[in-house]
């Protein structure tokens, strides 16, 4: 004890020079946004790194357990791709004239080396960024559903913030009727979330099926998100709040997928455009 206490007293003039030094740089970080963003940046780049070594860690221990979870994704996405083929088989068979869309979506893969899920902002750390094309608000799904939408990103990688954040905000449709609302969570369960502003007329059924309604440039329309547990009454503003079930089991994720909208930067631009003159 005598050693450590003359320790503190030798360096005393050093502690006290770094515990400055380090209130000035917080204060500094927190009153100037350029160097606030920076600060960020290095941050996501340097977390980034350290997660990823410590995510190959693991991984090389883990090895059966990823191949099995790249099989089971695998054949889910064989399987979705059949029932396509099958729907457009039979429109075609339906109708004389099919209008087809033009692709409007890339999709790149990344693995997760970094998840929370018990904190009231969780967020993922993937493996992709700026040099993989990655940008700000792209949307993130999983092979059964949505995990989330970028939030930042580096060179080399980027965060997500998760769906099971108190912050996200998704627009979400009834499956069967049409009608939408608003998907959050309420920083409880990890694997409930909450649908509401869905009007009280709407027929929703425990076990029906909700989706991403398509409202945003961020997520397609019909992308699943779960299946609703129950359903209660809102009476503020006569309607219906539910409990919705995620499809994407948010505690053992290891590969996700990133949409990007190829007309997503002129959507943007247009929305700016419309603001500004609203604001006129």
């Amino acid at each position: 004890m005598q050693l450590i206490l003359l320790f503190f007293k030798r360096k005393k003039d050093f502690l006290v020079f770094l515990l400055l030094f380090l209130c000035s740089f917080i204060l500094i970080i927190d009153a100037n946004s350029f160097q606030r963003s920076k600060y960020l940046y290095v941050a996501t780049q340097l977390t980034g790194n350290i997660f990823l070594l410590e995510n190959n860690i693991g991984q090389y221990f883990d090895l059966k357990q990823q191949n099995d979870l790249l099989s089971e994704e695998n054949k889910n996405l064989q399987e979705e791709l059949l029932r396509i083929k099958a729907q457009k088989l039979e429109e075609l068979s339906q109708k004389s004239i099919l209008l087809f869309s033009p692709n409007e979506y890339t999709v790149y893969r990344a693995e997760v080396i970094k998840n929370s899920y018990h904190l009231s902002k969780n967020y993922l750390i993937i493996d992709k960024g700026q040099n993989d094309s990655i940008r700000q608000d792209m949307g993130v799904i999983s092979s059964k559903g949505v995990v989330g939408i970028i939030d930042r990103t580096s060179r080399g990688f980027s965060s997500v913030q998760s769906v099971l954040n108190t912050l996200s905000k998704i627009s979400a449709t009834h499956k069967k009727s049409g009608y939408y609302g608003t998907l959050s969570w309420d920083g409880k369960n990890p694997t409930i979330v909450q649908l509401q502003d869905i009007p009280s007329l709407a027929p929703l059924s425990v076990g029906d099926t909700i989706v991403t309604a398509g409202h945003s440039n961020i997520f397609p329309k019909g992308i699943p998100i779960g299946k609703i547990k129950n359903i209660n009454a809102n009476t503020r503003d006569n309607s219906l709040l539910s409990n919705v079930e995620l499809f994407t089991d948010m505690q053992n994720l290891q590969h996700v997928y990133i949409i990007k909208n190829k007309e997503q930067v002129e959507l943007k631009k247009l929305e700016e455009e419309i603001q500004i003159q609203a604001n006129e």
